[in-house]
């Protein structure tokens, strides 16, 4: 029966062959007789098609860009999707020159047309003063023409720095720091100017919906899939953004497609020998007539727990983080509006501390935090003619958490807070003259439940803080801007109005020199702020943070002062800029320590004199074509108080250098592979060491590290619309890292420092289509 039923399927193979689509050998030697027929006939052939792509450095089409080919005096123009074709060409040696826009004119090495070409790609560079940004004044402007300096990071260098969140997406930013303040639960802050995250406002699409309790661990759980560009506006901000906006403003802005591409990410990280995944994926639809448009976004990242100094704790702790997200816009051009929603969820547990096999309350010691966090907005922008235009947003934001603060197996030291937070903001822009006038009222919500039982510790609080906020953009031909800007804000916490003014000035003294100088303002309420819902560790107990019944807010007064060189001659790019700035701080909060009760250490913040944040930064940038670019950028700066601080008698600001900076040097050969070599240092700074694992509190002086960091990448195009990009790369080559770590239990979390990884390998593709 056996041998019937293997005759019978070789039967019905055979019979069944020509269905299969198998040729038989009669029409193997017709298709080859066929494909050499072709081959003379393409060569013999007096004319030939040519398409290709025109993009820009960060991967966008250029559309109405004129495609001209000098040699036979043709011309094209790209369409929305960026593509070319010229038909009927003559074999010949050519080279294409591309003209478009705000973009350098571009002129192709010389090539030789024999056959037909199909995927000629070109990728075009932006003029330096052609960049459009928001965040300076609250409506789309050229940077040559914005008063306010504003520090771009592009898609493009997200993808350079293989950033996986909005922390590492921040590195080699001049003038700003991210770091790692818990061994336990790697809780980060940005510091702009050296001044603490908390003096920073943070923004997704210009709406300010990180609260305190996203914030505590936001910069880690926002995925580069979500990141387009990032904006960042030092000085005060609180005209056009509210409190908090002291040190500066970051604002996130996610990404408005233009062609259909769907791009899926693998990356793989051996961090001290411990695996960490990132699983990514993003999409981009858009219409024919390109008025609908949409863009999903998914991720998935996870890190094994990491001992770094064999005491069976972790210094990199637990991550388990699944967000996904979508922007959906339509433009309705019978009344020349434009409707944006979007929403975003991100899932997160997070853990450090030992015997990860068990409930944290079993370990020795545990930070465990679960979040939930689902968003929605909605923009809607609308002109009504060329001279009016306004819009009308709102987001809500709904988070909470599950979470553990613990040592010594306390049964008791679980917690969860709930942080609903709504924003409304409308905006009205008139033209009149040279003159562009803004007025705006914004208003926001925020609501924090926290309970922390077995530390006696529970905050029920609602924030409203609204704002009326009026701005003049003036320019004055093409040498003189100046924007004058006033807002009048009302908090719950603070009994009395906050009028917060801005000036700043545009001086375009020569054709590639410019001067910019501002004064801005900015407060601080007195409220709950990230740190105060992360209770650190320190000595087998918690540390927590309260404010002063008294407290008063917080005020500053900022003035930034710097000039900007940019030469673009042909394919050669030179940058030089440099800034000064002075931040004085009123009322400065600082911490005290006021009690100790079972389990817990507590500090109070309470109002200093006053303080001071100054220096200067310098940036530097060189870029010949697309094969090489250099840039680097550095800060040296004094942050004091008015008078030394209770605990330590320091009148230094903690954790903060008197010099950072940053150098980055770039080879790409699409050919070959592009070479990416950047260093970091962090210079000397004083950090408070609380006892435990030693047997008092001390200030420490830190030592300085240098971070190498080497990537290699290689693109190949598979198809016309397909591609692959494989990298591989080596963080922190010379391991530098904190040599002091406290061991133990009874370890204080919190003294940790320097940079965010040891060594590090990684490798990756990147699959779009």
């Amino acid at each position: 029966m056996r041998k019937k039923m293997i005759f019978l399927v070789i039967l019905i193979m055979t019979i069944n062959l020509d269905s299969l689509g198998f040729p038989s050998h009669r029409e193997k030697e017709t298709y080859q007789q066929n494909r050499v027929q072709n081959r003379h006939g393409q060569a013999s052939r007096k004319v030939l098609n040519f398409s290709g792509l025109v993009k820009d450095w960060d991967g966008n089409p250029v559309s109405k860009a004129v495609v001209v080919l000098p040699e036979l005096g043709k011309t094209t123009e790209t369409d929305s999707q960026g593509r070319f074709k010229f038909d009927r060409l003559p074999r010949g040696r050519y080279h294409l020159e591309v003209y478009a826009p705000g973009f350098l004119d571009y002129s192709s090495d010389p090539f030789v047309l024999d056959e037909d070409k199909y995927a000629f790609e070109i990728v075009l560079m932006k003029k330096l003063s052609e960049e459009i940004v928001v965040t300076a004044t609250r409506t789309p402007k050229i940077y040559a023409e914005t008063p306010t300096k504003t520090e771009l990071i592009s898609r493009r260098e997200i993808e350079m720095k293989v950033a996986a969140n909005l922390a590492e997406a921040l590195y080699q930013t001049t003038g700003v720091r991210v770091e790692n303040d818990c061994q336990n639960c790697n809780f980060t802050q940005v510091r702009i100017n050296g001044m603490e995250g908390k003096y920073t406002q943070i923004l997704i699409d210009s709406s300010p919906v990180v609260s305190a309790m996203t914030g505590v661990y936001g910069l880690e759980q926002i995925p580069s899939e979500m990141l387009e560009r990032i904006e960042i506006v030092k000085g005060g901000g609180s005209a056009l953004y509210g409190g908090n906006a002291i040190a500066g403003v970051i604002n996130v802005l996610t990404k408005e497609p233009q062609e259909n591409m769907t791009v899926v990410k693998a990356h793989q990280e051996a961090i001290a020998g411990k695996p960490f995944t990132d699983l990514g994926f993003r999409s981009s639809l858009v219409s024919q007539n390109l008025n609908t448009k949409a863009y999903l976004f998914a991720s998935y990242k996870r890190r094994e727990p990491i001992d770094l100094n064999d005491d069976a704790f972790s210094e990199l702790g637990l991550l388990s983080n699944t967000s996904f997200g979508l922007n959906f816009f339509n433009y309705f051009p019978s009344v020349e509006g434009k409707l944006k929603t979007s929403f975003y969820r991100i899932f997160e547990e997070r853990r450090g501390g030992n015997l990860f096999d068990k409930p944290p309350h079993e370990a020795d010691t545990a930070e465990w935090i679960k979040t939930d966090q689902l968003a929605f907005s909605s923009e809607w922008a609308h002109s009504l003619s060329d001279k009016f235009f306004y819009n009308l947003s709102w987001a809500v934001i709904e988070a909470k958490r599950n979470t553990y603060y613990g040592s010594h197996r306390d049964p008791n030291a679980y917690g969860e807070t709930k942080n609903p937070l709504f924003f409304f903001n409308s905006q009205c822009n008139y033209q009149r003259g040279a003159h562009i006038l803004t007025l705006g009222f914004q208003w926001k919500r925020d609501k924090i439940k926290d309970k922390a039982l077995g530390y006696n510790r529970v905050i029920d609080q609602v924030y409203n803080e609204s704002g009326i906020f009026l701005q003049d953009d003036f320019k004055l031909g093409n040498v003189f801007s100046i924007l004058t800007g006033l807002r009048i804000n009302h908090h719950t916490a603070i009994d009395h109005l906050i009028i917060t003014p801005r000036l700043s000035i545009l001086v375009n003294l020569v054709k590639d020199l410019s001067f910019r100088t501002s004064f801005s303002t900015g407060f601080r309420a007195p409220q709950v702020f990230d740190e105060d819902l992360h209770i650190e560790q320190v000595g087998g107990g918690g540390l927590m943070i309260n404010n002063s019944p008294g407290l008063k807010e917080e005020r500053s007064y900022s003035l930034y002062s710097g000039f900007d060189y940019g030469r673009q001659k042909g394919r050669t790019l030179i940058q030089f800029s440099i800034e000064g700035f002075f931040n004085r701080l009123l009322n400065t909060f600082i911490l005290q320590e006021v009690e100790r009760i079972e389990r817990a250490r507590v500090l109070e913040r309470i109002n200093g004199a006053g303080s001071k944040v100054y220096g200067f930064s310098m940036d530097v940038g060189l870029a010949y074509g697309q094969g090489f670019s250099f840039a680097s950028g550095w800060t040296f700066q004094r942050s004091l108080l008015d008078e030394p601080e209770p605990r330590f008698q320091s009148r230094e600001f903690f954790r903060t250098p008197n010099i950072y900076g940053y150098s980055s040097l770039n080879w790409e050969n699409p050919r070959i592979l592009s070479l990416n070599l950047t260093m970091e240092y962090t210079g000397k700074m004083k950090a408070p060491h609380y006892a435990g694992y030693i047997l008092e509190d001390r200030l420490e002086t830190t030592s300085p590290f240098w971070v190498v960091n080497l990537k290699a990448q290689r693109k190949i195009r598979l198809s016309e619309a397909a591609q692959i990009n494989i990298f591989l790369g080596i963080e922190n080559m010379l391991d530098s890292y904190q040599k002091d770590l406290d061991k133990g239990v009874d370890r204080d979390s919190g003294y940790i420092y320097g940079p965010a990884k040891p060594r590090t390998f990684y490798a990756g593709a990147e699959f779009s289509f």
